[in-house]
């Protein structure tokens, strides 16, 4: 087959001009730049949500996979839901996503059952209370507000409505008489918080206020909050063998109890004191230590005394490994929760720790000291603070050849 040419009249084909390759390239430049320039802070923008996105990723509703430092991944649970014109969010980071998920799955029950308002409430602390009511209520009375503050900045303060019970309560009162407070001091800071609870309570916290108000009374009924101040409850031989023996025979328990158990008597020293002694302010030569803030009726803060030591009460600080500010490094509280499970556990009744410095100063007395030189080891200036100790019935020294003044110094091995 042949292929033929077909010719238009009056047509011309006009060659087109050759292009050149250089030509080509530079109007692709050209072009190019005649673009609009992307803006130097929209090109930050989007390297990082590019950077954020690889960082993070949704795995399902609720829950968003969150890579951190050496690639290590956490999953984070946020559940947002609206009640009362409000947006609320239920937010917990987790290891695992197995864990997340049960969280997740728990937490929309809890709301689905109880209301997203309950739900949200759940977590508040004492201090969110007490919080809202000093917020709310400008006029309450100084005396109040002080009171308030110091339970909101206390461990007390950290636990959670929805944990309180009529023990929580009474480990308080027993803290706060540890410290020797009164017991009608201590009456004075239990009811204003009862009081803010139960407002908390008609505000929509949710706590046990039924709890509190049984609490109450059982310390009224009790006389922990009605009992004389010329307590005379003193621990026997049996009894402080007791306890030790049980605390030393704790190895899991990191506190020193049992040397602080024994210091506390040699001493005459308050728990909140001995958890304060700094290395700093002991001076060995002389046989003393600066204690700090010393409970005073007028004076809250910045009553330092200068305080004789015992020989046994030197030995015991001698004793303590010198690794930071304080010879006894552990918080008052949790070493008042130690001694009250010692003691609860072996059904030893009606014992404070603070029968112990009425034990130490007791027994001075009974070895036939002079009310100055006991003074001086107690940190009292009024000596009529001290009459009640003078009239002892006893004479000697009650713990002379104790086998525990040996151990808890570490003279001898505690096993």
């Amino acid at each position: 087959m042949s292929a033929e040419i077909i010719t238009f009249p009056n047509s011309q084909l006009t060659p087109r001009p050759a292009t050149s390759v250089a030509a080509l390239t530079v109007d692709a430049e050209a072009s190019h730049s005649a673009k609009p320039p992307l803006d130097t802070c929209s090109r930050a923008s989007a390297d990082r949500r590019r950077k954020k996105k690889g960082r993070s990723r949704s795995v399902e509703p609720n829950i968003q996979e969150i890579r951190g430092k050496n690639d290590k991944l956490s999953y984070r649970v946020q559940i947002r839901k609206a009640a009362s014109g409000k947006s609320m969010s239920f937010t917990k980071t987790f290891s695992k996503l197995a864990m997340a998920r049960k969280w997740k799955k728990r937490k929309l029950a809890e709301i689905e059952i109880d209301g997203v308002e309950f739900v949200a409430r759940n977590g508040d602390t004492v201090a969110d209370a007490i919080s809202a009511r000093l917020a709310k209520h400008k006029n309450l009375g100084r005396s109040a507000k002080q009171q308030l503050v110091w339970v909101m900045k206390s461990d007390f303060g950290k636990k959670k409505l929805s944990d309180l019970s009529l023990e929580s309560l009474t480990e308080l009162a027993d803290d706060m008489l540890a410290e020797e407070r009164q017991p009608q001091t201590v009456a004075g800071y239990l009811t204003i918080l009862v009081n803010t609870l139960q407002w908390a309570s008609r505000r929509g916290f949710s706590l046990p206020i039924a709890a509190m108000r049984e609490a109450m009374e059982h310390l009224w009924e009790d006389e922990i909050l009605a009992r004389s101040e010329e307590r005379d409850r003193r621990p026997t031989i049996d009894e402080l063998n007791r306890i030790l023996d049980a605390a030393a025979a704790n190895k899991r328990q990191k506190i020193p109890l049992a040397k602080i158990i024994v210091f506390a008597i040699y001493s005459c020293r308050r728990l909140g004191e001995i958890c304060r002694l700094r290395w700093e302010d002991l001076r060995v030569e002389k046989q003393e230590i600066l204690v700090r803030d010393m409970k005073h009726p007028k004076k809250k803060k910045g009553n330092d005394v200068w305080c004789s030591l015992t020989d046994e009460a030197m030995a015991i600080i001698l004793s303590m490994p010198r690794d930071g500010e304080f010879i006894f490094p552990f918080k008052a509280a949790s070493v008042g929760t130690a001694w009250r499970r010692h003691r609860d556990s072996l059904e030893i009744e009606d014992l404070r720790f603070h029968d112990l410095r009425h034990e130490g100063i007791t027994r001075l007395f009974e070895m036939g000291m002079a009310a100055a030189f006991v003074a001086k080891h107690s940190g009292h200036k009024n000596g009529g603070c001290l009459y009640r100790y003078e009239h002892v019935e006893q004479e000697g020294d009650k713990l002379a050849g104790w086998r525990w003044t040996l151990r808890a110094a570490g003279c001898v091995d505690s096993a």
